[in-house]
């Protein structure tokens, strides 16, 4: 069921003032909902009385540490406005102060709060002094993951010395009951006595894990007093952008190996032309290429090729990769997964199968950084998705997205190649000698 269909069921009041508390997809359900309402014309606030991951993360627009009153005129239109200010973790926001969201709630036609804190748990019990509900609220929903359910409590819970004390020491797997009899004791008895009237229900996420759902649900709402509603968030199309970089100076090379000709034809070609080809194969959804050089640019619009012009390549490496970039984001879907996989201009010997199959292999692999790589040494291309583009928009000098790379090492996906030529950056014409 969609987001939208379990407010109808609960009672939808004129103006919805929804927090979101629990655990297992908080975030992705606000989302969600917002942009449905917001698609119907209405302008929806989204904001968090704890923390919440920033916008720039989440492929989002937001209105962080901005004036109450900008926040209440990007409310004059049908959208969804993302606001919160600054918190001491740069990937997080924290709440709005009681002064600027009143005055930005009063122009919003539903407020989306995320009001509790899970540290990715798919199951949590709240402590003291949680959730966060504002007084305003006009429905709790609960969440939880069907990812927890048969796993060892200690592995899925969040606060789970809370949780001990409900269901007794034992680290037992967690079953429909238990979940039930969780929720129910956490936060179903709580939440009624401190928020009369409000309206409350439980939502159990990820549905499409559970091999039958309806019975799941029957089981778990056989223990509570609210009612259960299953969800799943239709997955997102994931949408590869590919980031030819092509605007380096040669120094060592002792001419613009760029142009250099290999076999009859420009360095560059080589990887341009395939890049181009597995775009229109429809294997990547498009195509920049940066350079400084006019006769790079003047090519890749003779092909049909974003190209991007750097005018500051004297920065170094970081100035090619934030050009580019900025360039493939506007190719940015309006609910897609983006990753971005940046090429270098010097590697003519690196194959289009070798590119597709780790396209292939990375997007089964479920990580959120790839890199071709020898022996486990990282090599170029490499490949981000979307929450790491504030820190790639952060790196200054000659310094290229591996020191990225290297700060998340538990989140790439490594893809051995058998030939390190296929890798091999051309710095010098000994490269040549070596073929």
């Amino acid at each position: 069921m969609k987001m939208y269909e379990i407010i109808e069921r609960l009672g939808r009041t004129e103006r919805p003032v929804i927090s979101f508390v629990g655990a297992g997809g908080k975030t992705s359900c606000i989302l969600e909902l917002a942009d449905d309402w917001a698609a119907r014309g209405k302008r929806v606030l989204v904001t968090t009385t704890v923390h919440m991951e920033r916008p720039e993360i989440l492929g989002r627009t937001g209105w962080i540490d901005q004036p109450a009153e900008n926040i209440r005129k990007a409310l004059e239109s049908p959208g969804v406005v993302i606001a919160g200010s600054g918190s001491e973790t740069w990937k997080k926001i924290r709440g709005l102060s009681e002064a600027a969201y009143t005055e930005a709630a009063s122009k919003a036609q539903a407020v989306l709060t995320e009001a509790d804190g899970s540290r990715k748990f798919p199951v949590k019990v709240p402590g003291k002094n949680e959730p966060v509900i504002r007084e305003d609220t006009t429905h709790i929903l609960i969440l939880a993951g069907a990812s927890a359910l048969g796993r060892p409590l200690d592995q899925v819970c969040h606060r789970l010395e809370y949780a001990k004390k409900i269901l007794g020491p034992e680290n037992r797997p967690l079953t429909g009951e238990t979940l039930g009899q969780l929720l129910e004791k956490g936060y179903v008895e709580p939440l009624k006595e401190q928020y009369p009237g409000r309206k409350l229900a439980v939502i159990l996420n990820q549905q499409d894990l559970l091999e039958e759902p309806e019975k799941m649900k029957r089981i778990i709402e056989a223990r509570m007093s609210v009612p259960v509603f299953l969800h799943t968030r239709e997955e997102k199309k994931k949408r590869i952008h590919l980031i030819l970089l092509a605007a380096g100076f040669s120094r060592r090379f002792g001419e613009n190996k760029l142009l250099y000709p290999i076999k009859g034809k420009s360095m560059y070609l080589w990887t341009m032309e395939r890049l181009r080809k597995i775009q229109k194969e429809g294997l990547a959804d498009s195509l920049v290429v940066v350079s400084q050089y006019e006769e790079i640019l003047k090519e890749a619009r003779r092909q049909g090729i974003f190209g991007v012009k750097n005018p500051h390549s004297e920065r170094g490496i970081s100035s090619s990769l934030q050009i580019g970039l900025e360039a493939a984001r506007s190719f940015m879907g309006r609910d897609t997964e983006d990753y971005y996989m940046f090429f270098v201009a010097d590697q003519p010997f690196l194959k289009k199968k070798t590119v597709e199959n780790f396209l292939k292999d990375f997007r089964e692999s479920g990580k959120r950084i790839g890199c071709m790589s020898y022996r486990k040494t990282p090599g170029n291309p490499v490949i981000f998705h979307n929450s790491f583009v504030p820190e790639l928009m952060e790196l200054q000098g000659d310094t290229g997205g591996k020191s990225v790379l290297k700060r998340h090492i538990d989140e790439v996906f490594f893809y051995e190649t058998e030939d390190p030529g296929e890798l091999e950056d051309w710095d010098t014409k000994k490269c040549e000698q070596r073929r």
